[in-house]
């Protein structure tokens, strides 16, 4: 009985499904190449810019800048 070669052994590779960061709905992969997607559509991914922007104005939230880091200034001034 002969072998099977390489050419005859082709391997599906299942694409494994992937859940949307923005509303958790299952989704696969357009495309093998590159980073995996964290939204199922340009939907999501407009609703997750207009969070972060919403997000970020808040006081206090960590990415609103000056607000939850010290002063350079101050710490140097208080270690002298």
């Amino acid at each position: 009985m002969p072998t099977p070669t390489h050419a005859r052994m082709i391997q599906t590779l299942s694409t494994p499904t992937l859940h949307c960061a923005c509303c958790g709905r299952p989704f696969t992969r357009a495309s093998g190449r590159g980073p995996a997607p964290l939204y199922c559509s340009a939907d999501c991914r407009t609703q997750i810019r207009i969070r972060q922007r919403v997000w970020s104005s808040r006081p206090g939230y960590a990415a609103s800048g000056p607000a939850n880091h010290p002063n350079p200034l101050f710490e140097t001034a208080c270690a002298s």
